[in-house]
């Protein structure tokens, strides 16, 4: 029988506990998330090769096939840091890290696609079914990388994790994402627009025309989701720990 005595945290002490996690372990953290201004950089530098000579366009795609690699494999690694954070350890070696990292990376794939299949075609029916399995399977990458369980395996932990408290799930995931969410959204807005002041506005107007705009954008991009990752993931983590303690 389900255990469902203990109340979830409200939204405000998770908001609040983790904008703590993320400032007082901030120095830590960055360390590992800081490796997506590298990814940014790569950005970059292939928006200025595609300016100089259009006909390296093909290189763009190679580079970005090869960031989105390394986004999922750092995203792993900041997951990995900020579970040992949130439980008051120190993160793994760096090399242990991100060896580790790389071990998950196509099981975590997999079960982003199980997900990604299961709401899709639950959307196919009707939104709300898609709305519901999204909630209900939203942990499952965690527990892949937190406990190691695979496949639908993971899928059916983090649905068995939520169930019994999909609403408060629901409601601490869309107050977080809003609240975080939205303070990206203002730095990254305040961020771009002073540097479209400095170099002038009809630069950036240009956009997706000039791949040099857009490599300057994607750097700008990276460097501040380095910045604001720990937050984002360590408020996930605390949700999900918050779960697992209260079942």
């Amino acid at each position: 029988m389900e255990n469902t005595s203990k109340p979830l945290p409200g939204a405000g002490t998770l908001i609040s506990d983790s904008w703590k996690l993320f400032t007082t372990t901030w120095n830590t953290s960055v360390k590992t998330s800081s490796l997506l201004i590298y990814v940014g950089l790569a950005y970059f530098v292939a928006g200025l090769l595609v300016r100089v000579n259009p006909a390296l366009g093909l290189l763009t795609a190679v580079i970005s096939l090869a960031g989105s690699v390394f986004t999922v494999w750092i995203s792993i690694r900041v997951i990995l840091t900020m579970m040992n954070l949130e439980a008051g350890k120190q993160p793994m070696a760096s090399v242990e890290e991100g060896k580790k990292a790389w071990t998950l990376f196509w099981s975590l794939i997999w079960v982003g696609f199980l997900t990604g299949l299961v709401v899709f075609g639950a959307s196919l029916l009707f939104i709300l079914p898609g709305i519901y399995f999204g909630v209900a399977l939203y942990f499952s990458q965690l527990i892949l990388i937190d406990q190691g369980t695979r496949g639908t395996q993971a899928l059916g932990a983090s649905r068995a994790l939520v169930r019994g408290r999909w609403w408060p799930t629901f409601w601490r995931l869309i107050a977080g994402g809003f609240v975080f969410g939205l303070l990206l959204a203002i730095v990254m807005g305040i961020v771009i627009g002073g540097i479209a002041m400095l170099i002038g506005s009809s630069s950036f107007s240009d956009g997706p025309s000039d791949p040099l705009v857009v490599g300057i954008l994607q750097l700008i991009q990276m460097v501040i989701v380095a910045a604001f990752m720990p937050l984002m993931t360590g408020f996930q983590v605390k949700l999900y720990r918050a779960l697992q303690k209260t079942r």
